[in-house]
C-alpha cells in the first residue's frame, strides 16, 4: 500500500469530467422527480425533535428543487417539541391551532395561529424550543434554505439536539 497525497490522486482524476457525469445524472434525476409535494401522501415521522412532514429537504433526492428545506412540525396538545442548537435563519408559519410559544436563547415569545416565528440568524446558534399552550394539536410550517452542502450542516455554529420531545423513544440500535 502506497500513501499518496491527495493532490497525486487528484493527478489521476479529471474533474471535468466527473464535473459532466454529476450534471448527466442530475439531468436524470430531475426527469422523474416530483414537482408536488402531495401533503396526504407524505409520511409523518417521529424523531427527537417531534412529529414532522418533510416536503423539500437535503436527505430527498426525488425532488426538482433542493433550494430550500421546508417541513411541517405538528406539536400535541400540551406538548411541546424537542430543543436544538442550530444557526437559526428560519421561518415558521403557525398554520394550526394555537396558543402556543417559543422560547429562544431563555427568552420566551408567545404565538398564536396565522402568526409568523422568525427564528434570528446568530453565528455563534440559537437555543429553540416550541410549546403548544391549547388542547388541539399545533403544526408549524418551517422553512429556511439549504446550506445543508455548501455551507454544512452545522453552519459554523454547531447543530445539537438538547432534549427530545416528551413522544420520541428512542429506537434500538
Amino acid at each position: 500500500m502506497t500513501n499518496t497525497t491527495r493532490y497525486e490522486r487528484l493527478a489521476e482524476r479529471n474533474l471535468f469530467d466527473e464535473f459532466l457525469a454529476l450534471r448527466d445524472t442530475q439531468r436524470r434525476q430531475r426527469e422523474t422527480a416530483e414537482i408536488i409535494a402531495r401533503g396526504k401522501e407524505i409520511p409523518e415521522e417521529l424523531n427527537r425533535q417531534g412529529y414532522m412532514k418533510w416536503y423539500m429537504g437535503p436527505m430527498l433526492d426525488d425532488i426538482v428543487m433542493k433550494t430550500f428545506i421546508i417541513y411541517v412540525q405538528r406539536i400535541p396538545a400540551g406538548s411541546r417539541s424537542g430543543k436544538q442548537l442550530f444557526q437559526g435563519h428560519q421561518v415558521g408559519f403557525i398554520w394550526k391551532g394555537g396558543p402556543g410559544y417559543t422560547v429562544i436563547d431563555d427568552v420566551r415569545y408567545d404565538w398564536d395561529r396565522w402568526d409568523v416565528l422568525q427564528i434570528p440568524l446568530k453565528v455563534k446558534g440559537v437555543v429553540v424550543q416550541h410549546f403548544n399552550d391549547s388542547d388541539d394539536d399545533i403544526e408549524i410550517i418551517f422553512t429556511s434554505l439549504n446550506h445543508a452542502h455548501s455551507a454544512s450542516i452545522d453552519r459554523g455554529s454547531g447543530f445539537e439536539q438538547l432534549e427530545d420531545c416528551p413522544e420520541y423513544r428512542a429506537r434500538p440500535r
